[in-house]
């Protein structure tokens, strides 16, 4: 081979090293982001799940609460009516809620579970670039 294309041969590899090099950072830098992006959902996902656990542990009390007020006469029938059936809707929303969340836990332990990516450290010499007299 003539010194020109072996220069031009040695000239392409080292480019090609900067641009996996400027590839491995930006993969780096997504991983951060989904990585930030996954707490961030975990910590709603969190609050979610706090408040709906408050609901869930006050329906019953609440239901009890109407029944007795009913039972003794403070509540008109339509109030009643109306206010069980607002509980009703509550209940339903909140079984919704619990298999969102469900599904969304599902999500976050796949992705948790998934292998760390191929060669995002990479050999330390991978950088170094090539020079001719090689």
């Amino acid at each position: 081979m003539s010194e020109v294309s072996i220069e031009k041969v040695v000239s392409d590899i080292n480019g090609f090293r900067q641009r996996l090099a400027m590839l491995r950072e930006e993969l780096n830098r997504a991983n951060r982001a989904m990585a930030d992006k996954m707490a961030q959902l975990g910590e709603s996902l969190t609050q979610r799940v706090r408040d709906l656990r408050d609901q869930v542990t006050n329906a019953p009390q609440n239901l009890l609460a109407l029944e007795s007020r009913f039972m003794s006469g403070d509540m008109p029938e339509p109030e009643y009516k109306a206010t069980r059936e607002d509980y009703r809707n509550q209940l339903t929303r909140n079984l919704r809620n619990i298999d969102e969340i469900r599904s969304l836990l599902l999500i976050m332990s796949q992705l948790d579970a998934r292998p760390a990516t191929p060669g995002s450290a990479g050999p330390v010499g991978m950088t170094r670039p090539i020079s001719a007299e090689q």
